[in-house]
């Protein structure tokens, strides 16, 4: 905040002042930066009172590239099997996630296998990673142990493109879908919940 004494100014020192004030203003863009006001006294005397302005530095979403995903424990009950995906931030700059990542089985081929993930759920909120941070989903299939009429074929790979983004990581793991597939939203830590 710049803040500008009660004081009576010439025309010109006006001027000088006024001009200073709309430099530093424009100056401020973002991170952390110095500033100073000038007031001039009706005697003629300048006063520099120093100040200090943070902003906010804003915080780029999280790139495919700065990402490196995996599975977490797998958990099982009431027929289900809940498969956390994974996220983390392996770049040297904070990143931020939010939504349903894309997730699809792929056979030997690199083929994809049935319909990809449905959404369960509504969207989360905007998870922040630290460098090294993590962030999760959960993948949901039905538990193939009541037969495998509904189930797909094995797959060898999963595909995954973290939210708002457009290329994927794959991890090489087998992997069976019973019944269709959902993924939950984005969430901090691993567990997915």
């Amino acid at each position: 905040m710049i803040r500008i004494e009660k004081t009576r100014l010439r025309t010109g020192s006006a001027a000088a002042v006024l001009t200073a004030l709309l430099l530093l203003t424009g100056c401020a863009s973002s991170g952390s930066s110095s500033t100073s006001t000038t007031s001039t006294t009706a005697g003629g005397s300048t006063t520099t009172t120093p100040s200090s302005a943070t902003t906010a530095v804003a915080v780029s979403l999280c790139a495919t590239a700065q990402l490196q995903v995996s599975l977490g424990q797998v958990n099982a009950g009431a027929g289900q099997i809940y498969v956390p995906i994974v996220f983390t931030n392996t770049g040297a700059k904070p990143c931020q996630l939010r939504g349903f990542p894309g997730v699809s089985l792929l056979g030997p081929d690199d083929a994809q296998i049935g319909q990809p993930a449905t959404r369960d759920g509504a969207e989360g909120s905007t998870v922040l990673l630290a460098p090294n941070g993590s962030a999760s989903s959960v993948l949901r299939t039905a538990n193939s142990t009541g037969g495998t009429a509904n189930c797909s074929p094995t797959a060898s790979a999963i595909r995954i493109y973290p939210p708002d983004n457009t290329n994927a990581l794959i991890i090489r793991n087998s992997f069976t879908a019973c019944g269709g597939m959902s993924i939950t939203t984005i969430v901090s830590g691993i567990s997915g919940n």
